[in-house]
């Protein structure tokens, strides 16, 4: 019970990261371009795909365990 909640909330920082991250990068004003709230953007992308391919990683180790 308690590794499926755990499993939930690993997804949602996932999603959050990759989220924010997009809205500060993709979809960033213009005047906004280059600054702080931009180079943030680009940050909490790169953690969000790291968090990703930890979380498919984990995925996949324990299904070979099953």
């Amino acid at each position: 019970m308690e590794s499926k909640q755990k499993i939930g909330w690993n997804v949602i920082r996932t999603i959050l990261f990759i989220v924010i991250g997009l809205m500060n990068t993709v979809f960033i004003k213009a005047e906004d371009v280059g600054s702080f709230k931009n180079y943030l953007g680009y940050v909490l992308l790169v953690l969000g795909l790291i968090d990703a391919f930890f979380l498919i990683r984990s995925k996949v180790n324990s299904a070979k365990r099953s």
